[in-house]
């Protein structure tokens, strides 16, 4: 195919482009406003890119009003304090269209997220279109191309679910193009201006772009004519200049972004989470990726949507000295997705996501139109071959989805699709008006109908939130509640109850873990709109907060959500400055209530008043132990003592002491056991003592019990599971079948009433349902409960490739007890081998812990004042120690004492803290400058001044030439 740059006009071309995006849009997500839904869906949209955009918009408002103030850079809505830069600039800062917010007022927000991503959508399919038209190829058959493009299973997930990573399928077909127009001798200019907006739109898939880009030169570098002659290699310079000073130029952006990866957990994996090969699931589902699906799962494999790519495919590979390099990508793209080392590395050396695939939509459409196009000039015996190797590969799939994975539902529109294709094409041949482009059209128009709205049920409507909904679950996750909060009198001070004077001014708030805001289930995020919250959901998290979390094996802990509620353990929580927590009404009960929380408008929880919520009303609880969020610490102890400690002693000694590095003129304190170890003995469902050092589970449902002895003697306290050194065995699948088996009514090959099933048929469907979940693979589950509440230590699955990590260890809160119980029951989620250490640990809640509390809010930051990228107040001390805080630690962070600059250090591990060694009054100022963003402003400066230099040289040669020509 030759790649031509002839001037055309592509007038008509656009217009028509336009018409059938509006009906694409009509088809697809129209469909979604007709029935009163938003384009909003309840995970990832709503708790991280609606928020974001609105809070954006926001920083951007002020900083425009207050231009010498400068831009604001540290954030105190993003879980516990983050780099507002830092975060933001993976989602947002680079991407052009964000800045359209800017043109909608605070009614019409929500409107202007949604039409900003349609926007970025018809961009895309602008995109393919000014691509394809350097082909020989007729208008209609670009136009349908383009729809193939913006209809893969890539771009419509995208579009619902991670809406700026649309972006990539925008810059796609201008990078092919830059590195053409290289190629051919023309401007190298074009190419650079690519790259820069490739990366500053966002660095993850930037790193894709450019092994595309790579992979695409490389092999179109070989089928030019004299590939090794001296103006290749000059054209190659000049691409590689242009390149590179376009990547430099980024330095504002990825400065930062390189500084705040260092330190991210998400880049603390393991490579290719630990696989080898991947899941008999994932290699039975290639073949249906041939026949064309919506799907981005398993590892996001993903290809188009339209039921006529085998077809596509096969003549593609029956032409293939035509479709030399479109060939050789197909071949690679397969060899590339057959083991999981090969997508984690495309996937910058991180999990196994195969979301590079999108890359492949760019030639895949190309091919449909050229396909489309060429239609007239087959005959019957063209087809003949054609439908041979189509019909191997569907006995493949009808094999891998009908038999295996049982997902009919997916496979009957998919093959209804595909055998319409078939019959109109080879009736076409007969009838040749059957092939005309207004068939045609209507034919794939129809394709992509259904595939969006019926073929997959990952896009199912009640995804996503009515459109009055939206706005309320952003803007007021626990309803009316906190207005009532900020503005009426506790029932506390209502009964006479003064607020003590040195109660903290500074307060987080949070929720219980089984809070539920939307459809999807409890919420994991934090809503920017809502003040300062505990937790936050975004893939660049401050690696402090995770540190903080996996010192103290908080089993919420997730990459993304590295804090979330901290299992609603009440210490962990004060230390974090938690004054408010917010519950469902009324109170479930299963609601594991941290002890030191009580109504905050009412005397019981049966009395405490209930505040309209966008999902149910809300109830809050408060307490009046939260920790100021800096303070003087007296009493500390080194990092080796605090290592040394379990992580239950870690919390239950949060108030007592502080942990930090250097010790010296500190003073440095002896600790007593503050947690009370309880004593148990385990039973299976037979009533044999057993160890959890060696259990072979064989049956999900099984329960074992832990008897507690004494247990009268255990009262008024936080009851604790400390699980440590797991070693989970997965059972191989033919292990897991014949478990699957000892299961079935089939047995022995006795019938059931009820099933009517054979032993042979019990394993055969064992053998479906296995594959079908991805068996085996690593995840596991302890699950233990404690009356109403049962709480879980789990091994996330490879699947997961956002939040998997390996996990050993974790803590699990078993609620607040008054006497202990005579027991507790304990499952496993999976079966398998098991081999874990388990502690019974209960934390009091003692008179002793309120005066420590009191005594650090005493020693509260006086006149605490939280400004611009600052933190101000003032502090008297008697004796030496050290400035503690909840603050995530950051090389950002800058510190002065008296006007006179001090080194910052971190306290417990993870959170900013100052020495003070002087008695009497210090004035504190914490100043923040996001790491790196100031040398990247001026690297970018110099090298603008560059390019511009450049730009001017080359004009001014060019401009000697004609005069002289």
């Amino acid at each position: 195919m030759k790649f031509s740059f002839a001037k055309q006009r592509r007038g008509k071309l656009y217009g028509g482009y336009v018409l059938f995006f509006v009906l694409f849009c009509l088809l697809t997500y129209g469909v979604y406003w007709l029935f009163g839904y938003s384009l909003i869906s309840t995970h990832d949209v709503l708790h991280q890119h609606v928020p974001i955009m609105i809070e954006y918009r926001k920083i951007l408002l002020s900083w425009l009003h207050h231009l010498s103030a400068g831009p604001l850079q540290w954030s105190w809505h993003i879980g516990l304090g983050a780099d507002a830069f830092q975060t933001f600039s993976y989602y947002i800062i680079g991407d052009p269209f964000a800045y359209l917010i800017l043109l909608f007022n605070k009614v019409h927000l929500l409107t202007g997220f949604q039409l900003i991503g349609l926007v970025r959508m018809f961009f895309a399919g602008l995109s393919f279109t000014y691509f394809a038209s350097h082909f020989s190829l007729k208008r209609w058959a670009i136009w349908l191309g383009a729809m193939v493009y913006l209809s893969s299973g890539f771009a419509i997930y995208a579009s619902l679910f991670q809406p700026f990573f649309v972006n990539a399928l925008i810059l796609l077909p201008l990078l092919i193009t830059a590195i053409e127009v290289v190629l051919q001798g023309r401007s190298a200019w074009g190419f650079g201006f690519v790259v820069y907006f490739s990366v500053v739109v966002n660095f993850y898939l930037a790193f894709m772009l450019a092994l595309g880009g790579i992979t695409y030169l490389i092999l179109r570098w070989s089928e030019l004519p004299h590939p090794l002659a001296r103006q290749r290699w000059f054209n190659f310079g000049r691409m590689l200049c242009s390149g590179v000073l376009g990547l430099l130029a980024t330095a504002w952006l990825t400065l930062p972004e390189i500084k705040a990866l260092q330190s991210s957990p998400r880049f603390d994996v393991p490579f290719a989470s630990g696989m080898h090969f991947y899941s008999l699931q994932y290699y039975l589902s290639l073949p249906n990726a041939l026949l064309g699906n919506v799907n981005v799962d398993p590892f996001w494999l993903n290809t188009l949507s339209v039921n006529v790519l085998l077809l596509v495919v096969v003549w593609t590979f029956r032409h293939h000295r035509d479709y030399k390099l479109i060939v050789r990508l197909m071949v690679l793209t397969t060899v590339l997705s057959l083991l999981p080392m090969f997508a984690a590395t495309l996937n910058g050396f991180t999990s196994p996501s195969n979301r590079w695939l999108f890359l492949m939509s760019l030639p895949m459409a190309l091919m449909t139109g050229v396909f489309l196009q060429q239609l007239k000039t087959m005959t019957l015996s063209d087809w003949v071959p054609i439908f041979k190797w189509a019909a191997i590969i569907l006995v493949l799939i009808l094999i891998s989805t009908q038999i295996i994975a049982d997902s009919t539902s997916t496979v009957l529109p998919q093959l209804f699709f595909l055998m319409v294709y078939a019959g109109v094409f080879v009736v076409g041949t007969v009838r040749p008006q059957l092939l005309k482009p207004q068939v045609l059209s209507a034919l794939v128009m129809a394709n992509i109908f259904v595939a969006f709205n019926f073929e997959n049920a990952a896009y199912d409507i009640h995804q996503f939130l009515p459109n009055g909904a939206a706005k309320a679950l952003i803007s007021q996750p626990y309803g009316t509640a906190t207005t009532a909060v900020a503005t009426q009198p506790t029932w506390a001070e209502q009964n006479g109850t003064k607020v003590s004077k040195y109660a903290p001014t500074f307060a987080r708030t949070s929720n219980v873990s089984n809070y539920v805001t939307a459809s999807a289930g409890i919420t994991p995020n934090n809503f920017l709109l809502n003040g300062a919250n505990t937790s936050s959901f975004y893939s660049i998290q401050n690696g402090a907060a995770i540190q903080f979390s996996r010192d103290l094996l908080n089993n919420q802990r997730q990459l993304n959500l590295p804090i979330q509620q901290f299992d609603d353990r009440g210490r962990v929580l004060n230390f974090l400055g938690v004054r408010d927590l917010y519950v469902n009404s009324p109170l479930p009960s299963d609601t594991n209530m941290p002890h030191n929380y009580v109504p905050t408008f009412g005397e019981t929880p049966d009395l405490n008043q209930s505040f309209y919520g966008a999902n149910g009303d809300v109830q809050a609880y408060q307490t009046t132990d939260n920790f100021p969020l800096m303070y003087f610490q007296s009493r500390v102890i080194s990092n080796q003592t605090y290592e040394q400690l379990d992580d239950n002693e870690k919390e239950a000694n949060l108030a007592n002491v502080t942990a930090v590095n250097d010790t010296k003129n500190l003073k440095v304190t002896k600790l007593q056991p503050q947690s009370v170890v309880i004593p148990y003995k385990m039973y299976d469902a037979d009533q044999n003592i057993i160890s959890t050092t060696n259990i072979a589970d064989t049956n999900k449902s099984d329960t074992y019990t832990l008897y507690i002895p004494n247990a009268k003697q255990y009262q008024g306290m936080e009851i604790r599971a400390l699980i440590t050194n797991v070693h989970y065995t997965e059972p191989t699948l033919t292990d897991r079948i014949n478990i699957d088996k000892l299961n079935s009514p089939g047995i022995n090959g006795h019938l059931s009433s009820g099933s009517n099933q054979t032993a042979a048929h019990g394993g055969w469907d064992a053998f479906k349902r296995d594959v079908a979940n991805g068996s085996p693979n690593q995840a596991w589950r302890i699950s233990m409960t404690n009356g109403d509440i049962t709480n879980s230590l789990s091994q996330m699955p490879e699947t997961n490739l956002s939040e998997y990590e390996k996990t050993t260890a974790g803590v699990l809160n078993l609620g607040w007890v008054d006497q202990m119980p005579n027991g507790l029951s304990m499952q496993l989620g999976q079966v398998g081998r098991y081999s874990f250490d388990l502690q019974l640990v209960g934390i009091p809640m003692t008179t002793q812990y309120d005066k420590q509390v009191q005594r650090l809010q005493k020693n509260g930051l006086k006149k605490l004042r939280l400004g611009h990228n600052e933190i101000t107040g003032s502090v008297t001390t008697k004796q030496s120690g050290v400035l503690a805080s909840s603050i995530p630690y950051s090389a950002g962070w800058h510190a002065t004492v008296n006007g006179h600059t001090v080194k910052l250090i971190k306290t417990n591990r993870a959170f900013a803290g100052i020495k003070l060694t002087k008695p009497g009054k210090q004035k504190i100022k914490l100043t923040y400058r996001t790491p790196g963003l100031t040398a990247g402003i001026h690297f970018t400066a110099i090298v603008g001044g560059l390019i511009a230099v450049l730009g001017i040289a080359q004009l001014g040669w060019h401009l000697f030439k004609r005069k002289k020509d």
